[in-house]
């Protein structure tokens, strides 16, 4: 009962110093960050349960114990896997030669694009330089905060470091990474003639590497045949906070029907 009251107090001293961390670095306005201190709450309560029974001396029977065991050992267990599935598929190298190359938005504060949004603008620059006869979707519609589209951003940042003008396509009225895919479909489908999604040649696509696994299997399940990834650096201070999000994400849009793991 000690040694999991002092791993349970161990996460809520993290929890809370990580939740300032992230207050500070980014503000009150980061998304997903009630995550932090409602964790911590919740190990803190675990941690004082704990240590009451071990302070009392009161018997916790075996079902109760092993079943809390099997528990913890199940949601670790799938937090590693998906975790791991996260990490490979944010590391690998996309494809040459993409027909299309769809950068999924990011928060524009203002006009002016975000950490996050710059280094995947960044990285598909890195691409078109290679590949220049790609066409580009850019992505993403306008939320709070933002004074215009992600997708216009995009573009005007594209444009402004050298990108073709001509070559890129907004996707302008998408407000997730579900909604992005599936627009950007469509627009590929136009510009086809109305083929299937399997007679273009390649997609890839460019976000943050700990969003790669979950924007390709959303792909996937959407008629994407031929995609990969290309993931672009992530902010470092905000990585954890990033790939724990992520792991939520990606729980619910398999739960949701959206994506498979595999």
């Amino acid at each position: 009962m000690l040694a999991f009251a002092l791993f349970f107090l161990l996460i809520f001293l993290f929890c809370g110093i990580y939740f300032f961390v992230i207050v500070s670095y980014s503000g009150l306005g980061t998304a997903f960050l009630w995550f932090w201190p409602a964790l911590g709450g919740f190990c803190l309560l675990l941690s004082l349960c704990f240590l009451f029974l071990h302070l009392q001396h009161i018997p916790v029977p075996k079902f109760i114990r092993y079943g809390f065991l099997v528990i913890f050992i199940a949601v670790a267990g799938s937090f590693i896997f998906v975790e791991g599935s996260i990490l490979i598929e944010g590391k690998k190298e996309a494809s040459p030669g993409a027909d299309y190359v769809i950068v999924l938005g990011a928060q524009v504060k203002g006009s002016i694009v975000s950490r996050a949004l710059k280094n995947r603008l960044d990285t598909a620059l890195v691409y078109l330089n290679d590949n220049p006869e790609s066409c580009v979707i850019a992505a993403g519609g306008q939320g709070k905060g933002e004074d215009i589209t992600e997708a216009l951003a995009m573009k005007e940042y594209l444009v402004a470091a050298g990108a073709d003008s001509s070559k890129i396509i907004l996707e302008d009225t998408s407000v997730n990474t579900y909604e992005n895919l599936r627009n950007s479909k469509g627009i590929i489908m136009t510009r086809e003639t109305g083929q299937s999604i399997e007679s273009t040649k390649k997609i890839v696509i460019v976000t943050n590497q700990f969003h790669v696994y979950r924007a390709v299997r959303l792909a996937k399940q959407q008629g994407f045949e031929q995609v990969s990834g290309f993931g672009a650096p992530n902010d470092d201070m905000l990585t954890i906070h990033y790939y724990v999000r992520e792991f939520f994400g990606v729980v619910k849009d398999t739960f949701f029907g959206n994506m498979r793991l595999n």
